[in-house]
């Protein structure tokens, strides 16, 4: 086990990459959060495919990550295989029951590929949530400051 003085020091805030989806946003690190969460909207299954890996075959989601501001939106579809159903408490304590997909989320050190819950977020004020099963064991978190190892992606002036 790595230990803990060896871990990095992440914000309650950073900016994550899901380079799979080719997606750059903000994303609130919530060690009372059990699974992380992305805001997606228009989420469809469209069929299967078998996954390499395993043989399993897993049903294709298609979901639409918004991102941009309310004035100027800038959509994202992305498809990803279902890997699990899971329930979950939103912070309603309603439960809900809700696809998950798997990706690879970069956020300063950390890379690690992780099981993320499709939802709707609209109101919360991060798009992406990162939960303590994504965290444990790779960093810590600083309740007391955001964006400790991480830069907002450059944009690209025209």
């Amino acid at each position: 086990m790595t230990s803990p003085a060896a871990l990095p020091v992440l914000g309650w805030k950073e900016h994550v990459l899901l380079p799979e989806w080719d997606l750059a946003l903000r994303a609130k690190l919530d060690t009372g959060a059990r699974s992380s969460a992305l805001h997606v909207t228009e989420m469809t299954e469209l069929g299967e495919h078998v996954d390499p890996s395993t043989g399993r075959t897993l049903p294709i989601v298609r979901f639409d990550v918004v991102l941009g501001t309310r004035k100027a939106p800038v959509h994202h579809e992305v498809e990803a295989p279902i890997v699990a159903h899971k329930r979950v408490r939103d912070t309603g304590a309603r439960a809900e029951n809700r696809p998950v997909v798997r990706t690879r989320i970069l956020c300063g050190p950390l890379d690690v590929t992780a099981d993320i819950t499709l939802t709707d977020r609209t109101g919360m004020n991060f798009r992406m949530l990162l939960g303590r099963l994504t965290l444990e064991r790779r960093c810590l978190v600083d309740p007391a400051h955001g964006y400790l190892l991480t830069a907002p992606p450059r944009r690209v002036r025209r």
